[in-house]
């Protein structure tokens, strides 16, 4: 790929050799061809570029500033090239990510499923972890992108794109509840309840809101994981209190079934990153797939009215 003339290359090939003939032999070109581009070179610019002295080829002063233009140039094309053969999965890279539970399972996994069949020769190392550590992890560079849930404004981090899924009650299809078009809290506390503890995301949200409306919660099951609160839901142990995110296949099967909180209670979701960490090209093209997941993620879910991908911070 030459998105340059060809006089540049040979020029510094000329000037590092010293002599036509062997720049030309380097090239694999004629020396006449060197030469004739040489001589293009001087007549577009009206000076000579170099003195012709018998042993060697001496650089004049115009010559001088020109080379150091010319290896600029170059410099620049083999980064752009390069950074162009990585986006083409032409060089082998790697990705580390940290994320939460819920989107481990569902739209992280259809993201990298494309991403990998589009680029195979790229690794990506998957972190799975609570929302409250994700900030953590960024900040010490132990992953280069985060997704987490209502991540607070943390200096050195920044917020590359956000969406946002309303939290419901997540039911067995047989539940007393499974019928209806919405419910509020209160309803929501005369059956027994599968709560996430503290440290899962939608915990603290609905806690506040309970304690907003005078309710008084008392899980029948308590635990840290949402996988396994997915699973006591869906063996209609209780109901869960959470957005539809990580189980849009259980949705849309009819193994469960999201009834939403007429509360409007909300969580936020973040893709995140170190500010003054440079991102490899591999992850530069993964944020945008994610952001495009993330938008498709909220219209599926049914909490995005407009037309623009994942808001972009």
């Amino acid at each position: 790929m030459h998105l340059h003339s060809s006089n540049l290359r040979y020029l510094d090939e000329v000037v590092r050799c010293g002599s036509i003939r062997k720049a030309a032999a380097k090239l694999n070109v004629a020396s006449s061809a060197v030469n004739r581009r040489i001589l293009k070179l001087e007549a577009d610019l009206g000076t000579p570029l170099f003195e012709r002295n018998p042993r060697k080829l001496q650089l004049t002063a115009a010559g001088e500033i020109l080379i150091h233009h010319v290896r600029r140039t170059l410099q620049d094309l083999e980064r752009a090239e390069s950074e162009i053969e990585e986006l083409q999965g032409l060089r082998r890279g790697s990705v580390e990510i940290v994320a939460i539970e819920g989107v481990g399972m569902g739209l992280l996994t259809s993201v990298i499923k494309g991403f990998r069949q589009r680029y195979p020769r790229v690794a990506i190392s998957l972190n799975i972890t609570q929302s409250s550590l994700v900030p953590a992890i960024l900040a010490n560079g132990d992953a280069h992108l985060g997704i987490a849930f209502n991540t607070p404004d943390i200096p050195g981090l920044k917020r590359l794109a956000s969406a946002t899924f309303g939290i419901g009650a997540i039911v067995a299809p047989d539940h007393p509840l499974a019928g209806k078009k919405g419910v509020r809290l209160a309803d929501c506390v005369q059956y027994p309840i599968c709560m996430a503890d503290q440290t899962i995301s939608a915990a603290p949200i609905v806690h506040a809101a309970m304690s907003r409306a005078s309710l008084e919660l008392h899980p029948a099951i308590a635990c840290n994981s949402a996988e396994v609160i997915k699973a006591m839901v869906r063996e209609g142990l209780g109901l869960a209190l959470k957005s539809a995110v990580g189980l849009e296949r259980e949705i849309a099967s009819g193994e469960l079934v999201f009834v939403p909180l007429r509360e409007k209670l909300e969580q936020r979701l973040f893709l995140l990153h170190k500010t003054d960490r440079d991102l490899p090209v591999p992850a530069v093209v993964l944020i945008e797939w994610l952001r495009k997941a993330m938008f498709e993620l909220e219209i599926e879910l049914g909490t995005r009215q407009d037309s623009n991908p994942a808001t972009v911070l």
